[in-house]
């Protein structure tokens, strides 16, 4: 009998976890997760980012406007327009029912808190119907199992619901949910551009597929075909959401510039990080897999009827593809960590033996969790930027401006803290220096030189330029800040520890 208990079919054979049990953990994991992203958030002395912040603003101003779609206006200079598209419509608009907090700051910090659970509660729900024996245990690895784990998913941005999509579809692909798979490949495009990861995936499966039917499987990628397609087609911004995707994908990620200036035109986490940061980073991670992987090796020696599952393999499959993606950029951690726990998770039900050494399995699992877990969790608590950052000069835009004005932003990067403060303004350039790369590369080369300090008569080139009453001027632009000092026609307004207002006065004033 034991004999027989060892050498049976993997349980990727049998049926997927039981639903009640599915949401109950994930609803368990939500709010433990929720608990502690809060108390984590309510312990930082500033954010992050503030790109929490601009998606913030989004989904007030549809609550304000009831608006079911928005118009993006606040870059007219850049690929976004006067009315650009929102390539994260659907994830904004649930992040409106946080825009109804009296107290805009704790509202952000509500919805980057439920944001960061609801990725670990979807991840603990796909491992149980997957069947993952200890599912929420490895969830709680999937957020955790990396230095840069859990304060990356803390931060208001999109990849968390990439995280979500991206699972719910290897669920979809594993149980040839077809239907299903196209469906969330249609709300991911709805939600964000990264939705296009779907496509390899979905190669992924097809491959797997393939070979395990020995026949030719498209079907996974015809449905994901499919259903990124219709995304762009009935979106109200079409046909510029196509150009708006191609900007997005190509040349932002192929650092493309008028100017060769790609090094400061993205934020350090677009950089790749090297093995060694690879490695040193997600060890949690790589060991976590590494030891499932072994452990189904053994198995598979020792007894000829356990296999991989063929969900096993897909998982495996987009691990690996996290991993090429995450050496290629700092950022994609966030997906290669998760999926190589997922990968773990599955390797270990494949491997999972019901009879023997229970216990012991159970104890070596919860003891290495504890240790894995510790090393995201020492390092939630982390701070970027000040609370506070930019807001004594976006208070005082926000005072003095007439609605629709053009501001002057020295760096891309203060876009979103001074739209924090000032949403009735338009900027320069913002959210990555590309924006305004692509668009108008007359205009960034002179952006470009005015930050440099390098343009003669600065005043004269904002107002003729772009027509911006106002100028910020960063700490790291002390040139330009010099020359405008300097200049008859700007007039300081205010300086503080993070930069300088100026007003532009118009031609033949002083």
């Amino acid at each position: 009998m034991t004999e027989n208990m060892e050498t049976r079919a993997p349980a990727a054979a049998g049926p997927p976890g039981p639903l009640p049990r599915a949401i109950t953990e994930a609803a368990v994991v939500f709010l433990a997760t929720l608990v502690f992203f809060r108390w984590t958030i309510l312990h930082w002395n500033g954010f992050l980012d503030y790109d929490g912040h601009y998606h913030h603003v989004i989904a007030q101003w549809m609550l304000a406007q009831r608006a079911f779609w928005f118009d993006i206006p606040w870059l007219p200079f850049t690929v976004l327009g006067e009315r650009g598209p929102d390539q994260h419509w659907l994830w904004h608009l649930l992040l409106v029912p946080f825009a109804y907090f009296a107290d805009p700051d704790q509202g952000l910090i509500w919805a980057a808190a439920c944001n960061g659970a609801a990725t670990a509660a979807i991840l603990a729900f796909v491992m149980r119907m997957l069947g993952i024996p200890a599912a929420p245990v490895f969830a709680v690895l999937a957020i955790t199992a990396a230095t840069v784990m859990p304060y990356r998913l803390m931060m208001l941005r999109a990849q968390n619901i990439a995280i979500v999509f991206m699972a719910l579809s290897v669920w979809a692909i594993a149980r040839r949910r077809h239907g299903t798979l196209g469906l969330l490949a249609f709300f991911f495009m709805q939600s964000y551009h990264g939705a296009i990861i779907l496509a390899p995936i979905a190669l992924i499966g097809c491959v797997l597929g393939s070979v395990h039917e020995r026949r030719l499987v498209l079907t996974p990628l015809i449905a994901v075909a499919a259903g990124l397609l219709l995304a762009l087609l009935v979106s109200p911004w079409y046909p510029g959401n196509f150009e708006y995707l191609f900007f997005h994908v190509l040349f932002k990620g192929s650092g493309t510039t008028s100017g060769g200036y790609h090094s400061s035109l993205v934020g350090s986490e677009w950089y790749p990080p090297g093995w060694r940061n690879v490695l040193l980073i997600a060890w949690p991670a790589h060991l976590t897999l590494a030891g499932a992987l072994a452990a189904l090796a053994w198995r598979m020696r020792g007894s000829k009827g356990v296999q991989p599952g063929p969900d096993t393999l897909l998982a495996v499959g987009v691990a690996a593809l996290s991993l090429m993606l995450y050496l290629g950029s700092s950022r994609f951690a966030e997906y290669y960590v998760p999926f190589a726990c997922l990968a773990a998770g599955l390797a270990a039900r494949d491997a999972w033996t019901p009879v023997r050494r229970g216990r012991l399995r159970a104890a070596v699992l919860g003891a290495w969790a504890l240790v894995a877990a510790s090393v995201g969790l020492s390092s939630a608590i982390r701070v970027v930027v000040p609370a506070d950052y930019l807001a004594s000069i976006g208070t005082r835009l926000a005072e003095i401006s007439r609605p629709g004005e053009v501001v002057f932003n020295s760096s891309w990067t203060d876009f979103p803290a001074l739209l924090w403060r000032a949403d009735g303004l338009r900027y320069v350039n913002g959210l990555d220096g590309h924006y305004l790369a692509y668009r108008d590369p007359a205009r960034f080369e002179f952006w470009i030189s005015l930050g440099a300090g390098t343009v003669e008569d600065p005043a004269y080139a904002i107002d003729a330029v772009f027509g911006a009453r106002f100028a910020v001027v960063s700490r790291g632009h002390p040139a330009l800040a010099g020359q405008l000092r300097a200049s008859e026609r700007a007039v300081l307004l205010l300086e503080s520890r993070d930069g300088w207002l100026f007003e532009i006065r118009p031609s033949g004033t002083r």
